[in-house]
């Protein structure tokens, strides 16, 4: 619980709350400590989370200056996703009222990887769910009176964030063109530099390249290397190329596709603006494609 605000209301202590740490699993593995960081997460996986908060009524009636049988509270659970200090989805709100001859609730929520982006954050709190008919100068009067929580925020990527990949058949996706012979393809969206990036982009890997597939599956450094290299390629010539490269590059959003594109660009070449970085693109491309495949050989590790 944080105390870092001073409440104009007395609130509860650590000694009236037992809230049990977050749990996770992935993908209906054993339930282990939630940490900061959840490895292994991409968006076809689906998360679990659960908790159990015990409140001693006891405790809780002298910290807030209400008698026992007028205390009435709920706990609540609130899950929002997305890059920022607060949330820029909520997925899921829980909020339950505790029964006068129980003070404990067991929370357990499974979560769809699609709804996710980037880190999750769980909030629980405790409030006062009636005015209370008798109570002391300074306790809490109002309906939903905050008066304890804690949050966990979960990261579900590293710094860069990952896209969507699948195995395919690159014949059927791309007709009888000499391109459905390669060995991935990268599909992508670029009508809108503000989309969210997982949601923009998906790397197809052609069926038919089953040692190829197999070394990707095996994380090995140089095929990884020349993958993302490739990824990082496509994604920051085309944005350099838009008419309106430079009023992108100042506004994109947190998270998105042109966002993720800024933060590679500006990795290889520091705080260099549209113009230069477009001028390396067209006068010495090698050297621009050059950047990303050593770029790519830093971030794999």
């Amino acid at each position: 619980m944080s105390r870092r605000v001073a409440f104009p209301f007395l609130s509860l202590s650590e000694a009236a709350v037992e809230a049990a740490p977050w749990t996770w699993s992935l993908n209906g593995g054993d339930q282990e400590l939630a940490g900061d960081f959840l490895q292994d997460w991409d968006p076809a996986s689906a998360v679990r989370l659960r908790r159990t908060v015990t409140l001693d009524p006891q405790i809780a009636a002298d910290d807030l200056g209400i008698p026992p049988d007028n205390l009435r509270l709920s706990i609540g659970v609130c899950i929002g996703t997305g890059q920022g200090r607060l949330p820029r989805l909520i997925v899921l709100q829980d909020c339950r009222e505790l029964a006068p001859d129980t003070w404990q609730e067991e929370f357990d929520f499974e979560i769809a990887g699609e709804q996710l982006s980037l880190v999750l954050d769980v909030h629980t709190r405790v409030v006062l769910v009636t005015p209370p008919e008798e109570s002391a100068p300074l306790s809490p009067k109002r309906t939903a009176d905050r008066l304890w929580s804690d949050t966990l925020r979960i990261r579900l990527e590293g710094e860069e964030p990952r896209f969507p990949i699948e195995i395919a058949d690159l014949r059927a996706l791309l007709g009888d063109a000499v391109a459905a012979s390669t060995p991935w393809w990268l599909h992508w969206s670029r009508a809108d530099w503000n989309r969210d990036f997982h949601g923009a982009t998906r790397l197809y890997l052609g069926k038919d390249h089953t040692d190829f597939i197999e070394r990707i599956e095996q994380h090995d450094g140089p095929t990884l290397q020349v993958l993302l290299a490739d990824v990082m390629g496509q994604i920051c010539e085309r944005l350099l190329t838009d008419p309106q490269a430079e009023e992108i590059m100042a506004a994109a959003e947190p998270g998105s596709l042109g966002a993720q594109a800024i933060a590679w660009l500006h990795k290889a070449w520091p705080e260099r603006d549209a113009n230069f970085l477009r001028s390396v693109l067209e006068s010495q491309p090698g050297k621009f494609r050059a950047s990303f495949l050593a770029l790519a050989e830093f971030d794999q590790t």
